[in-house]
């Protein structure tokens, strides 16, 4: 009887142990999950870098007008123009820099969305591939171990387009 006693033990122990050791691991298959910095993967592609340099082409080229308008308001005060006539001339500045501004920000802006929509799905064909179940963006992270850190695995992948 304490044989069988004893048997049972063991086997109610083992048991347990499986039991334990099995939950302990978490399901049998967890999610996939890893993260990426969109702004460098981003800057990375050559879109972008074109992008960039026709939005600094375009912004010298709109400040240089302004510069124009303000160097005729300063000639306007050296030969002694009227108040209305500088106010005028004030004003039309501040109305050219904000057209300018709207015109930089509705293109580029419209832009940019264009090129990270292309990103998006080409990381959405990478994730897939690699069979990740979540990609987070580096910003939404508080905490992530850098081996679960896959910006320049993506970078890579993106120069072959």
């Amino acid at each position: 009887m304490k044989k069988l006693g004893l048997i049972l033990t063991i086997v109610l122990v083992l048991v347990g142990a499986l039991v334990i050791s099995d939950n302990a691991s978490g399901p049998a298959n967890p999610a996939k999950i890893v993260y990426l910095d969109i702004q460098k993967v981003l800057e990375s592609t050559e879109e972008w870098q074109d992008l960039n340099k026709s939005y600094q082409e375009d912004f010298a080229f709109y400040q240089k007008q302004l510069d124009n308008l303000t160097k005729e308001y300063q000639d306007m005060v050296k030969s002694g123009a009227s108040s209305t006539a500088l106010a005028t001339k004030q004003q039309e500045i501040l109305t050219k820099k904000a057209q300018y501004e709207q015109t930089l920000q509705q293109t580029y802006n419209s832009k940019t969305q264009v090129i990270l929509d292309q990103i998006k799905k080409r990381i959405e064909d990478y994730a897939s591939f690699y069979d990740y179940d979540l990609i987070l963006s580096k910003d939404s992270v508080v905490y992530g171990n850098g081996t679960y850190d896959i910006t320049d695995m993506v970078i890579e992948y993106l120069k072959g387009f």
